[in-house]
């Protein structure tokens, strides 16, 4: 299971913002997918808030999913080269992330832990007690990326916390 992560130091922001220029061009978007994840430490230093807001979804392939992924997307704006989820307890994907249960899910998953994508637009909010933003934690989102992907996992875009 994921550790609780009570070191977070209070004032500490990351933000990743989705690129204007399309990663995925094999379907029918008007355009890329818009939005961001806003992470803040939370007040007691418990875990991070998380700020969720994406816009101008394909009319077809959802609900989406979107994940923390292990390395950071390169200059060329490649998602695949991001690398899989967050997983620094080694869970994998399967089972299915319960959410019942987010301390047994990878500290990536946040649409396992905090639901899909499931309109247009779509804005959440949500402490998640798993996600350091203390660089070198193996739990940190530092140096990491966020990536958008259809329902059956093809990654639509993807961007780098700042």
């Amino acid at each position: 299971n994921a550790s609780v992560i009570t070191d977070n130091p209070v004032g500490l922001e990351a933000v990743a913002t989705l690129p204007d220029e399309l990663f995925f061009t094999a379907g029918t978007l008007d355009g890329n997918v818009k939005g961001s994840i806003s992470v803040k430490s939370s007040a007691n230093g418990i875990g991070v808030e998380y700020k969720v807001s994406f816009s101008n979804l394909p009319k077809d392939g959802g609900p989406f999913l979107y994940h923390i992924h292990e390395k950071k997307v390169p200059n060329d704006g490649n998602c695949t080269s991001t690398a899989a989820h967050l997983d620094p307890f080694v869970r994998g994907e399967m089972p299915t992330c319960e959410s019942k249960f987010p301390q047994t899910c990878q500290v990536g998953d946040l649409s396992g832990k905090y639901g899909k994508i499931t309109s247009d637009p779509f804005e959440a909010t949500y402490h998640d007690e798993f996600s350091s933003l203390i660089a070198g934690n193996n739990a940190s989102i530092v140096d990491r990326s966020f990536v958008v992907h259809f329902s059956n996992k093809t990654r639509i875009s993807c961007a780098n916390f700042a």
